[in-house]
């Protein structure tokens, strides 16, 4: 035991290693992961829809008591026209969106504010066509399937819209305050654009299953 006073000897001091810098992700690595994700996406969508088509012509086949579509059962053929026209321009915008991402473009914008404004505008007249028709989910199977298909449709459409607005609303924001000469981001679109096309491929997936909806829902019924 050490003596009063007496001064021990310092513990030793351990060089701390030196910092190492982590460079960032390159944009390719998102870029992949983001295409596999959107294509992953596509393939649990279509599992998901084909228990809606599997009910319909199931359904209609079996036709019980002759109540598959009571004769008042009719959806506004206008407006199942209006919305799949809106969704076919919008796909047609955004996939000229990502065309014009990919020659580096910066017109790029417009068509992607334009499928987006008709996506929204497709979702909007669904909701209307909800509030004219005479019927609900309890009068007859193909009441029931069309509103559940057509309800979960759109839920599937508006979050693409969430998807397809947020590189829309980052680069508008880049364009609004562009990075200084100290800035970390230096040429936003290279960033961009993995989401852009993610979501360009997943809506024009999405949209072509919307079709498929509309004629399974509306002219063939």
């Amino acid at each position: 035991m050490a003596a009063a006073g007496e001064q021990r000897p310092l513990d030793p001091v351990l060089p701390m290693p030196a910092a190492v810098k982590i460079p960032p992700e390159p944009p390719e690595v998102s870029a992949q992961t983001l295409s596999i994700a959107a294509r992953l996406l596509a393939g649990a969508t279509t599992f998901f829809f084909m228990a809606f088509v599997f009910a319909y012509f199931y359904l209609r086949s079996l036709d019980q008591d002759h109540m598959w579509r009571p004769a008042h059962v009719k959806p506004d053929q206008g407006l199942g026209a209006v919305f799949a026209a809106c969704l076919a321009l919008s796909v047609l915008a955004t996939v000229l969106a990502g065309r014009l991402m990919r020659r580096e473009a910066r017109s790029w914008l417009t068509p992607a504010a334009i499928g987006l404004a008709l996506g929204l505008a497709a979702i909007a007249v669904q909701c209307i066509e909800y509030t004219v028709q005479d019927f609900g989910p309890t009068n007859g199977a193909f009441a029931s399937v069309f509103c559940v298909w057509s309800a979960f449709y759109l839920i599937a459409a508006l979050c693409t819209m969430y998807w397809l607005e947020t590189p829309i609303a980052t680069e508008l924001r880049a364009r609004r305050a562009p990075a200084g000469s100290e800035g970390d981001v230096r040429d936003p679109d290279r960033l961009i654009a993995p989401g852009l096309y993610a979501a360009v491929f997943y809506w024009s997936y999405l949209g072509a299953i919307g079709l498929l909806t509309y004629v399974i829902l509306y002219p063939l019924q």
